[in-house]
């Protein structure tokens, strides 16, 4: 069979292929110079950083340094939520709303089965009450005259920014502050002075009946983020008396913010370990898209595998089982992972791109060796 005749009988699945190919090394590529920017911003911070004592008064020959400093939160005046008796001394307090709603759900109708409260000649419907953060349109229900819910909530979600934030001597910009996420629950035994709203388990129900609820009702419920009085390390730019994101020379913003007490090299630690993980789960990704680009492209390979000697030196398998497709997609990965290392990092680019290759090169070696002994 010809190659065009090959081509022509699986175009679409090759199509596709090329395409996941193509996405797979954008992702890599993309992932990897994000990389090395990261990983160069954060040695030219480690580098510049000077560690500053968070009691010490605040003086002007650090103002536009990057400085390190550990200490005590101190938020000023306290987040609070008058209506509900909520007072807290934080840097976060976030309010999160939910509303009893219908939900619809469907299902493709089986033989012998019947599972919903209306069913229509290819699906079935039922609905179920629960309670959702974010609104449920009601107007794409199948059953919209009998299921209805509201149109908007009656009190919205937010998250309450308390405006001055002091490690020691030093104000937290507005990024830094942001980077405050591990929430805590708000536990109070202080019930609203509005008899109408209900607390029970930490949650306030604006409702009738809270083992009964009615479509419409809602529950809050409050959890903060950096208590005052915990200690926290703070690396960023000191502009105008506030710790800013430092901006490198490879146009990366740097600021790091942890929980407790580190030194200057931990805290980078903490970070490079994070970016670690991140770069490992997108190159994962990189790497499926390309496995099953693999996959998609066996028939071509298989063809020109059979039709060319000099490919079967390094392709012995012309079958393409599940191994060689792994093996190709990781070679392939490695190749595009080395090229964009090579340049910062000589010995760690060259040993990637030998790891990418040595696979091809040992079922080289071997198929030749067997060539020797026959003759």
């Amino acid at each position: 069979m010809r190659f065009t005749e090959v081509v022509m009988s699986c175009w679409l699945i090759t199509l596709f292929g090329v395409v996941l190919l193509l996405a797979g090394s954008i992702v890599l590529i993309w992932n990897e110079g994000r990389t090395i920017r990261i990983l160069l911003s954060l040695d030219e911070a480690l580098n510049d950083a000077i560690t500053v004592s968070a009691e010490s008064p605040y003086e002007k020959q650090f103002e536009g340094r990057l400085i390190h400093l550990n200490g005590a939160l101190s938020t000023g005046e306290p987040l609070t939520e008058p209506d509900y008796n909520i007072q807290v001394q934080a840097v976060k307090l976030k309010r999160r709303v939910q509303m009893y709603q219908w939900v619809e759900e469907s299902v493709e109708n089986r033989f012998g089965e019947s599972v919903a409260t209306v069913e229509t000649a290819d699906r079935s419907y039922f609905y179920t009450r629960e309670w959702r953060d974010e609104l449920v349109d009601s107007r794409g229900f199948y059953l919209r005259s009998e299921y209805h819910n509201p149109t908007a909530f009656p009190i919205e979600s937010t998250v309450h920014l308390s405006e001055h934030v002091h490690v020691g001597h030093y104000e937290l910009g507005e990024v830094a502050k942001e980077r405050f996420k591990t929430f805590q629950e708000v536990t109070s035994d202080t019930r609203p002075e509005d008899p109408s709203v209900r607390l029970h388990a930490g949650l306030y129900y604006h409702c009738n009946d809270i083992w009964n609820p009615e479509i419409g009702d809602v529950r809050i419920q409050f959890a903060y983020a950096g208590l005052e009085g915990s200690y926290v390390t703070v690396v960023g730019k000191l502009l105008n008396g506030k710790i800013v994101p430092y901006e490198s020379t490879h146009s990366r913003k740097v600021l790091l913010l942890e929980p407790g007490e580190h030194n200057l090299s931990e805290i980078f630690r903490f970070e490079h370990h994070q970016q670690r993980l991140a770069t490992w789960g997108i190159r994962f990704i990189g790497w499926v898209l390309l496995f099953f680009s693999a996959i998609c492209c066996t028939t071509i390979m298989q063809h020109l595998v059979r039709e060319h000697r000099f490919l079967r030196i390094f392709f012995p398998d012309a079958n393409f089982s599940l191994s060689t497709n792994i093996m190709t997609s990781l070679s392939v990965a490695l190749v595009i992972v080395s090229v964009a290392w090579i340049v910062h990092r000589p010995w760690l680019g060259g040993g990637l791109l030998f790891a990418a290759v040595s696979p091809f090169l040992y079922c080289a070696r071997s198929i030749m060796g067997g060539y020797q002994r026959m003759d």
